[in-house]
């Protein structure tokens, strides 16, 4: 039996996003398993102080950084923000 997961999965919690981070997602042309690989690759890279079910993590890809922030809702992560940006060598 082959076992189809709809959800990528991080820390056994099925990624599900809401509306406005899938349009983020979509015009980046990624997906949830871009955010899983984001989440599980990533480092922690939160700017400012984010209540503590909050996870922003970043993973550089050649000259961007892709930014995922999802909250722990309990029996799922919900991505709440997808975002690219540059990155310049200080």
């Amino acid at each position: 039996v082959i076992s189809m997961d709809l959800f990528p999965k991080y820390q056994e919690k099925e990624i599900k996003a809401t509306k406005t981070a899938s349009e983020e997602m979509w015009q980046l042309n990624k997906d949830l398993w871009d955010v899983h690989e984001v989440l599980e690759k990533g480092y922690d890279c939160s700017t400012s102080k984010r209540k503590p079910n909050i996870l922003e993590r970043c993973i550089r890809k050649g000259k961007f950084i892709f930014k995922a922030v999802v909250v722990d809702c309990g029996d799922y992560y919900q991505l709440i923000h997808f975002g690219k940006f540059g990155y310049k060598r200080r």
